[in-house]
C-alpha cells in the first residue's frame, strides 16, 4: 500500500486482498515463461537454453515529504485537496452540541481526551451548509438537478472532502460500517427522491466500498476491497472525497476513500477509487431521470456521518469542506 504525505498527488488504488482489482482498475498479469524448442533429429547439438531472467521487481513506492503547514486543518489533519475559494466549510467545534449546523440526532457526551462518545446503534449525524436546511426549497426532479447543479441552494455540499476519526469500542455486528455521504437532503420514505447520495463505507472488519443511492431506498453497491485489518478498539482516520470531473465530454463523479490507519493525522493511503460516468448503475427513473443510471452530479444541503450496529463509538476531528 502506498503511503502518501503529499497534498496534491494521489496514490493509485489498491487491489482487494483476494487478488482482484476494484472496479475500474486492472490487476497486472504474470509474465509468460519462454517456450523451449526440442532439437530436430540430425541437427547439431546446441547449448542448453539459458535460465529465464526473472522479471525486475517494481520499485518500492516513493514516500513524498510531509506537506507544508498550510495543508493541514484546524486539528492538524492533512487536507488532500485545496479548499474551494469562497466555498462552504465546516469544522466540528469544541462543543458540537451548541452548533446549529450540526445535528447528531442522538445524545453525545464528552470524553476526557477531547473526543466524543456516541452510544446509539443507528447514527446519522448531519452537517448543514451555512444556509441550513429548508424543505420548501428542495427540488428533486433529476433533469432540473443535473442542469442547475444543486438541490436546495447554489452553496449545497457537492465537491467535498469529508473527514472523521473514529474508534469502535463495541458492536453487535462486526461486518457493519461507517459511511460518510453527501449530494442529497433528508433520507426518509415519504420523500424518496430527496434521498440521493454517494456513500463511502469503511467496515469494522477493514473492508471498504462505495454505495450509490439513486433515491431512498435504491442502492447500487461496488465490490468490496480489503483496505486494512479490523478497526475494532483502535483509532483510525477516514476520508471520503466526491468531485465532478469530465469524462468523454460529459460530467462524471469521481469518488475516493482514504485511510489514516495509524491515526497520526498525516499519513493517508488511498484505499478505493471509482468514477461514475453513467455506467456504474443505479435507477433514478422514479425521480424523473431520462437515464436511470445517471450520475448524481448535483449538490445537496446535508452531509452525513453515519454508522450502524455499534453500541459504543468515540469520534473526533470531523470536518466537511468544498474543494477545488
Amino acid at each position: 500500500m502506498q503511503r502518501v504525505n503529499h497534498l496534491w498527488i494521489l496514490a493509485p488504488l489498491l487491489a482487494a486482498a483476494c487478488g482482484s482489482a476494484p472496479e475500474g482498475l486492472t490487476a497486472s498479469s504474470p509474465a509468460t515463461p519462454p517456450v523451449q524448442q526440442e532439437p530436430q533429429p540430425g541437427s547439431a547439438p546446441t547449448d542448453p537454453p539459458a535460465t529465464p531472467t526473472p522479471p525486475t521487481p517494481a520499485p518500492p513506492p516513493v514516500v513524498t515529504p510531509a506537506p507544508p503547514a498550510t495543508a493541514i486543518d484546524a486539528f492538524g489533519v492533512t487536507m488532500l485537496y485545496p479548499s474551494a475559494a469562497g466555498g462552504e466549510s465546516w469544522t466540528m467545534p469544541s462543543d458540537p452540541r451548541t452548533d446549529p449546523r450540526f445535528d447528531p440526532q442522538n445524545t453525545i457526551t464528552p470524553n476526557a481526551d477531547g473526543s466524543w462518545k456516541m452510544l446509539s446503534t443507528k447514527v446519522r449525524m448531519e452537517v448543514f451548509t451555512s444556509t441550513g436546511y429548508d424543505a420548501g426549497k428542495i427540488t428533486t426532479d433529476r433533469g432540473t438537478l443535473a442542469s442547475r447543479g444543486y438541490m436546495q441552494a447554489p452553496n449545497d455540499w457537492k465537491n467535498v472532502e469529508m473527514t472523521g476519526f473514529v474508534k469502535v469500542n463495541s458492536t453487535s455486528l462486526t461486518t457493519d460500517n461507517f459511511a460518510w455521504y453527501a449530494r442529497g437532503g433528508r433520507h426518509s420514505d415519504p420523500i424518496p427522491c430527496e434521498g440521493s447520495a454517494y456513500k463511502g463505507g469503511l467496515h469494522y472488519d477493514g473492508r471498504a466500498r462505495f454505495e450509490k443511492e439513486s433515491w431512498h431506498v435504491s442502492y447500487r453497491n461496488s465490490p468490496y476491497a480489503q483496505a486494512t485489518n479490523s478497526i475494532m478498539n483502535r483509532w483510525v482516520g477516514f476520508k471520503t472525497v466526491f468531485r465532478n470531473v469530465a469524462v468523454a465530454g460529459k460530467t462524471a463523479v469521481k469518488m475516493e476513500l482514504w485511510l489514516n490507519d495509524s491515526a497520526d493525522r498525516v499519513t493517508w493511503s488511498k484505499i478505493y477509487e471509482l468514477t461514475d460516468d453513467g455506467t456504474y448503475g443505479g435507477d433514478a427513473s422514479l425521480c424523473g431521470a431520462s437515464a436511470p443510471a445517471m450520475p448524481i452530479t448535483w449538490g445537496g444541503p446535508i452531509a452525513t456521518f453515519r454508522w450502524d450496529s455499534a453500541t459504543d463509538v468515540d469520534f473526533r476531528w470531523l470536518s466537511v469542506r468544498e474543494i477545488q
